[in-house]
């Protein structure tokens, strides 16, 4: 009873974490302290990066952007750090439970994403989860990082979209994470995870990692639904301050 106890509690608590940072409200805090004003009241009323950059700016866009990554860069790090190194990891080891070890460090990026686009801090008003999405991938696979990349600035250099370049970045993404996944089980069971930063030591690539990765994608899909709409109408609008 013990171990389940630990498990369920060490879950809550990698989700609670991941989503209080999440929840700071990160274009906001630029917009008020530095511009006096607030990104949800204008444009396309979300705290995000693409909304504040074009209210505010190039730089102001893209330090939100950079914030909004090391959101999750750093609770993902700590994550790990803390169930690795603190005995945790031995406390939860049990033949029915260890196989969960992992999952509990993706919790947390998860949590940064329902806490950045619902911030408990920000009047459950926050961004669209592509910093976190991007964050992710920049702190676990570096294959994905450069994919993600490569497609996305492709993707955005020839429709000017933001909005498209994310979600068709995050459907390759998310498709990729699986491949890898089905590659381990089958071909590469043990040089696969040469792809996430540490070479298996710090993240693997299993079905925890794709299933993660996945359901950031759909939220970011679901927050973009309103982007969806205009693209289909031919009234989204095109990023001019990324030029």
């Amino acid at each position: 009873m013990d171990i389940i106890l630990y498990n369920i509690v060490t879950a809550f608590c990698s989700l609670f974490f991941g989503y209080i940072f999440g929840s700071i409200p990160t274009g906001v805090m630029v917009g008020k302290l530095i511009y006096h004003r607030d990104p949800r009241q204008e444009g396309s009323k979300n705290s995000g990066g693409t909304n504040v950059g074009r209210l505010f700016g190039k730089k102001a866009g893209v330090l939100v952007i950079i914030l909004d990554m090391l959101k999750c860069v750093l609770p993902t790090i700590s994550a790990w750090a803390i169930i690795s190194f603190s005995g945790l990891s031995e406390a939860l080891a049990s033949d029915t439970w260890s196989q969960f070890h992992i999952l509990y460090i993706y919790l947390t990026p998860l949590g940064v994403a329902l806490g950045h686009c619902w911030p408990l801090f920000g009047g459950f008003k926050g961004g669209k989860a592509v910093a976190t999405f991007c964050g992710f991938a920049a702190c676990s696979c570096w294959a994905i990082l450069i994919l993600g990349v490569i497609t996305f600035f492709t993707t955005l250099k020839a429709k000017k979209y933001v909005s498209l370049a994310s979600i068709i970045t995050s459907l390759v993404a998310s498709i990729l994470a699986w491949i890898l996944f089905v590659l381990k089980i089958t071909v590469f069971p043990s040089q696969i995870d040469i792809v996430m930063w540490g070479a298996g030591s710090f993240l693997v690539c299993g079905w925890e990692f794709a299933s993660v990765l996945t359901l950031i994608s759909l939220m970011l899909i679901i927050r973009h639904r309103a982007n969806i709409v205009r693209l289909v109408r031919h009234e989204e609008r095109k990023i001019k301050w990324m030029k």
